[in-house]
This record gives C-alpha cells, structure tokens and sequence, in this order.
C-alpha cells in the first residue's frame, strides 16, 4: 500500500508514448518495449550458407510480426548479387498458408487492417521506386478466396534508406535490400531511423563485429545469428524502441524498490 505502481509491456510506439504520457503525472515507473525498424548488415566475408537461411528467419519469422525482425538489409557490394539471387530463391521457397497444415512456413496476419496496412506499404514502396523482386500485393493463388489474411513473403530492392518504406515499422512480411561499400557508411545508414531495437552483424572480422556492436544504436546486436539469448541478460531499446531493460536483475529491479532504514540503537 502506497506505493506506486509500474507498468511494463510491449507495443508499437504510438502507444508506448500515450502510455508514457499517462503515467507520468502518477509517478509511475515505466518500462516499454516498442517497435523497431531493425538493420540486417552484411559484409562480403559472411558465410552465406549460414547467412541466408538465418536472414530468411530473421526477416519472415511469424510472418515479419515480430519487433525484432530485420527489415532492412544492407549487403556489401561485392556480394550483392550472389546473396540477393540466393535470397529470393530462399524466399520463394516459403509455404503461405493454413498454420495448422505441417508444409506451411507462414501463416496469415493478425487482421483484414493490418493486411491493408502492409500491403500498402508494399504499394507505397513501388510508388518510391522500389523494384518487388519478390512477393508482391496479390495473395498467393492457391489461397485466393480462402477468407484468411495471406500475404507474400515481399523483397523490395532499389529504395534509398531515407524513403518512407524503409523508415516506417511495418510489422509484416517484407523487407528493403540495399547496397553499401564501407564499413563506415553503412553503420551511418544502419542509425539513420528512429528506430533502436535490434540489429544483424554478418561477418567473421571480429574486430570489426565488436565495432559495429558498440556503434550500432539498439539494445541488441547479433553476430552471425538471430534471436540467441540469454533471459538473464538486458533486453530492451534505444531512441523510439523502448525505454527500460527488462531480464534477470533489471526485471528484479524494475518491479522492487530499494529502502534505506536507518536505526540508532
């Protein structure tokens, strides 16, 4: 009794402010978890056997409705037409469908509106210049009709990091593949977003891993991996992804409070 409550959750940005705004006159401690526009980043001596499958996951796991997954993938260009044949061709592998039939890899999205919302992004991304090289608006044949909210796992190539498409959280199966040259620069895009949740490194310079790790602006970097982790570390964003960490002692620490009582004897 009389001691103020905390709120902690997960959600897309737009929330996590009304609730910030919300608590704030109450005193309330708030620990939020919000959206991402995450940065895949991919140089020229990653494995690509290990790579591509694990962007595919990265990139359409739950059908792209996960905050973490990355949306933006940056490939250095010397390899940027090896990996994007590869990666298409893994793409269209892909099974659209009932997720209660064993063969599909990607079900449908959570609502009618959500489906408009992405496929309007996929629209929106044509309209800026983008070439689909993958998916597109139109659901997969086999499920025309069927009532669900289908869309295709979508490649988009040939956006400059500043467009609308390649800024904005779309939560759905599509992501932006573009070039870069130096280290350097590709860091600057990786940070050019609002965004700061998570992030990609593919490479086996560990040097350079351990640069971009500490400059890159998300609370989470994976080297040669996606979604490894260890519940006992911090989790949580940077910039418009979130404020707070939860995991091991900070949940701990979030959820108590610490009392100082002083006694003379």
């Amino acid at each position: 009794t009389g001691i103020n409550a905390e709120y902690m959750g997960t959600g897309g940005t737009a929330t996590g402010e009304k609730v910030s705004i919300l608590a704030a006159p109450h005193f309330k401690k708030v620990s939020l978890e919000l959206g991402g526009k995450n940065p895949n980043v991919i140089f020229a001596d990653a494995d690509l056997e290990q790579c591509i499958p694990t962007t595919v996951r990265s990139s359409f796991a739950n059908q792209g409705e996960i905050c973490l997954c990355a949306s933006r993938i940056f490939v250095q260009d010397a390899i940027y037409d090896e990996f994007l044949a590869r990666f298409v061709t893994a793409t269209k592998k892909l099974v659209v469908g009932d997720p209660k039939d064993s063969a599909t890899t990607t079900g449908p999205l959570v609502s009618r509106p959500h489906l408009d919302k992405v496929l309007g992004y996929i629209r929106l991304g044509g309209e800026e210049g983008g070439t689909i090289v993958a998916g597109g608006e139109e659901p997969p044949p086999h499920l025309t009709g069927s009532g669900g909210y289908y869309c295709q796992p979508t490649i988009i190539t040939g956006l400059p990091n500043a467009s609308r498409t390649c800024q904005e959280e779309i939560f759905g199966p599509v992501v932006c593949v573009m070039r870069f040259s130096e280290e350097a620069e590709v860091l600057a895009l990786a940070n050019a977003v609002k965004y700061g949740l998570s992030a990609c490194v593919w490479t086996k310079d560990l040097a350079r891993a351990q640069r971009m790790g500490l400059g890159l602006q998300v609370g989470t970097v994976w080297v040669n991996t996606f979604l490894l982790r260890d519940l006992s570390m911090p989790f949580g964003g940077m910039k418009a992804s979130g404020i707070g960490r939860e995991g091991g002692r900070h949940s701990i620490e979030f959820y108590t409070e610490q009392k100082t009582i002083c006694m003379k004897m």
